[in-house]
């Protein structure tokens, strides 16, 4: 990483920081003019006093400027935006949110604002195992018509919750979900008792023998077994990914982002890092159908602090660049867009830096990055009857958008014009810390598969051996042109993109015929709910950005798609449909295309 000249990220000693009795918040600053050094930045900054610089970044040749971290008080920016004659772009660091549910409880109903009045309801419940085994760190969850109150089960399978102001009657949901090796449960209005423990029982996690319904429904199940994406070098931006996990042993290659040289990127934790790993890099078992869908790339981790900001996606970009990764796979994102991170993205992308990035969880607006067009942002779908009729997933889907073939348009997913494609994200069961398996949902999750479908089209596509062999804007965009053309059409573009992305018509495997589309009502019905979803985004109000990026769809190659990028069968032995056999022929001047 290009931070400070020791490369800790550690400010040198002697910087002023503001007055203690000053409240400060913490800024990104920029220089505007190209060759200003990070140390001409530094000498500015301190010249102005009373800001404390936390870490800095280093220009990139003659395409970035170098960025300085600082905790200043928000006087004294609005005072260095004014005095600054256009020197510096500053914008707060803000926090990033992770886009998947890694303890995955549904996201809380919209409650009114209300004062608790009246008794307590207080009970206890258990979680156990179907030979009655108490199942500890389980999430249990209840939610009433005034508030809501959750917590982590003891060693005896035990957590005692107490809903203020609530009787038992108004409990409407309650929701288990346990950190691994089960299912998680929900119960609509639960029938719970105040003097007596409440005991459930939950399901066990039998891993399934064949790829998950994901995989399937992306056709990653088509191609042949030499399809492993040998050659490409993968960045997973997220949490620390479990090196203990037998199928995640061999990931070698990682950074701790705030400059720690210890291997805490290889430290597994409850975020989302391992189970992304897992769906991009996990060698197969010999007993499941648990992999990754592109176990030969090169995997780097890129581990995010706790309180990661977006100032951490500058060190990852950084990285990136200076390791020559080919795709990144992003799971956090923010609210606001950043000019500084954009200006970054777009260096990488310069360098052939292909980013793939969550719409996010919120139910509201794509995240930024993933709101850049030049960046693919990838919502949720999930599938009915891929979980538990109990589970918190079949509680997503009964408030779900229902699209084409049984699958839906998950509630939490984000929407709108910015969305690229869409991926799974609904009961997918993946890799666990230390070393188990777990069911997530989240588009983070969706990320990590068509994440590992570029890496497995930029190893084994035609185009990326000769036309858009060099690592420049042509080849990300020409990437980006295939994911999008060649992905199943299922719903509306403001809840799914382009589609779901085919792995085997992205990489000329003739199989099985495309999936039909959705049908007439459930597409009409979609687009109903997609309008007013934009239109409450629209209404909304929005704070006021001087240096806002502009927001859209990534942005893609417009020459015609190659119709055999590569020449081999399915391996259940499928034929090409006679419109795919005819294109074919036509591009290959056999064919007048009568």
């Amino acid at each position: 990483m290009s931070e400070t000249s020791n490369g800790k990220g550690s400010a040198p000693r002697g910087r002023r920081r503001p007055p203690a009795s000053v409240p400060t918040s913490q800024y990104m600053i920029a220089a505007t003019r190209l060759g200003v050094t990070r140390q001409d930045l530094v000498n500015r900054l301190e010249q102005l006093g009373n800001i404390e610089i936390l870490r800095t970044y280093a220009e990139r040749e003659s395409i970035c400027p170098p960025i300085a971290v600082a905790r200043v008080s928000d006087e004294t920016a609005a005072a260095l935006r004014r005095s600054g004659a256009g020197a510096f772009v500053i914008e707060p660091d803000r926090a990033l949110r992770a886009a998947s549910f890694p303890g995955a409880l549904p996201q809380t109903p919209m409650i009114a604002a209300t004062t608790a009045f009246g008794p307590a309801f207080k009970m206890t419940a258990q979680a156990l195992s179907e030979n009655g085994e108490p199942v500890e760190l389980a999430a249990i969850q209840l939610v009433g018509e005034r508030g809501t109150v959750q917590g982590l089960t003891d060693k005896d399978g035990k957590v005692d919750l107490i809903l203020y102001g609530e009787p038992a009657e108004t409990v409407t949901e309650l929701f288990i979900k346990p950190r691994s090796g089960y299912w998680g449960l929900w119960r609509h209005r639960p029938e719970l008792r105040a003097d007596t423990v409440n005991a459930f029982t939950l399901q066990p996690l039998s891993l399934p023998e064949t790829l998950d319904w994901g995989g399937q429904a992306m056709r990653f199940d088509q191609l042949p077994p030499e399809c492993r994406g040998a050659g490409i070098k993968i960045a997973l931006i997220d949490s620390g990914v479990a090196t203990s996990h037998k199928q995640l042993a061999g990931i070698g290659n990682g950074v701790d982002l705030r400059g720690s040289e210890q291997r805490t990127w290889s430290q597994g934790d409850s975020g989302h890092g391992t189970p992304c790993a897992g769906i991009i890099s996990a060698v197969a078992g010999s007993l499941h159908g648990i992999r990754g869908y592109a176990q030969d790339a090169e995997l780097h981790v890129c581990r995010l602090p706790l309180d990661a900001r977006c100032s951490d996606l500058v060190a990852a970009l950084d990285y990136c660049l200076q390791r020559g990764i080919d795709v990144v796979c992003l799971g956090f994102g923010c609210e606001r867009g950043s000019a500084i991170v954009e200006q970054r993205i777009v260096a990488a992308k310069k360098q052939g830096v292909a980013i793939i990035a969550a719409a996010g969880n919120s139910a509201g607006a794509v995240l930024f990055p993933a709101s850049s067009p030049h960046v693919v942002a990838v919502g949720a779908i999930g599938q009915l009857g891929s979980y538990p009729d109990d589970s918190p997933q079949a509680a997503q889907a009964a408030a779900a958008i229902p699209i084409a073939r049984g699958l839906f348009v998950p509630p939490f997913a984000c929407r709108g014009q910015e969305l690229d494609i869409c991926a799974p994200g609904v009961a997918v069961i993946a890799c666990q810390a230390p070393d188990g398996y777990a069911v997530y949902d989240g588009t983070s999750l969706a990320t990590a598969h068509v994440a590992a479908l570029a890496a497995l089209i930029l190893a084994h596509h035609s185009d990326f051996k000769v036309g858009f062999g060099r690592q420049d804007i042509q080849r990300v965009e020409r990437l980006f042109q295939i994911l999008k053309a060649t992905a199943q059409p299922i719903g509306h573009p403001s809840q799914t993109g382009a589609g779901l992305p085919d792995a085997a018509r992205a990489l000329g495997v003739w199989s099985a015929p495309r999936p039909s589309r959705a049908t007439l009502n459930a597409e009409l019905a979609e687009m109903r709910s997609a309008m007013r979803q934009l239109k409450r985004f629209q209404l909304g109000t929005v704070e006021t950005n001087f240096f806002e990026p502009l927001r859209g769809p990534a942005n893609i190659t417009q020459l015609p798609l190659n119709a055999a990028p590569w020449s081999f069968a399915a391996p259940r032995g499928g034929e090409a449909g006679v419109r795919e056999l005819k294109a074919a022929m036509m591009l290959a001047g056999l064919s007048d295309g009568r």
